[in-house]
C-alpha cells in the first residue's frame, strides 16, 4: 500500500492500490511518524493509485503542513485521481504532476 525510499534528499513515498477511508486510516500514524522522522521533502507518488478518498486529501494537507507547504508534492496521478484533485482546489495549493 505504501513504500518508504529516500532519493535526491526527498523522502519518496509510493502508494499503490485505492485510497479510501480505512486505507488511509492505516496509513494516517505510519505516514505521520516516516515524515517526522526523516526531516526531508516529501513526495508523493501516485502511480498505482485509480482511487483516493477525501481522507487522503486530509493526509496531503497534513503532510504539507508538517513539511512547511513547500517541501511537498504529488507525481504521478492518473487522470481520474486528477481530477479529485482539481474538484477539491488542490492542484493550487500544491506542487502536483500528473502522469
Amino acid at each position: 500500500m505504501i513504500n518508504f525510499r529516500e532519493a535526491d534528499a526527498r523522502l519518496l513515498c509510493t502508494f499503490s492500490g485505492r485510497l479510501d477511508t480505512l486505507a488511509c486510516q492505516e496509513l494516517d500514524l505510519l505516514l505521520a511518524a516516516e515524515v517526522e522522522s526523516r526531516k526531508l521533502p516529501v513526495v508523493f507518488d501516485l502511480t498505482g493509485v485509480d482511487y483516493v478518498a477525501s481522507a487522503f486529501l486530509r493526509l496531503c494537507i497534513r503532510t504539507a503542513r508538517q513539511t512547511g507547504g513547500v517541501g511537498f508534492s504529488i507525481v504521478n496521478l492518473s487522470p481520474q485521481v486528477m481530477m479529485v484533485f482539481k474538484m477539491a482546489g488542490f492542484d493550487k495549493l500544491f506542487s502536483i504532476a500528473s502522469v
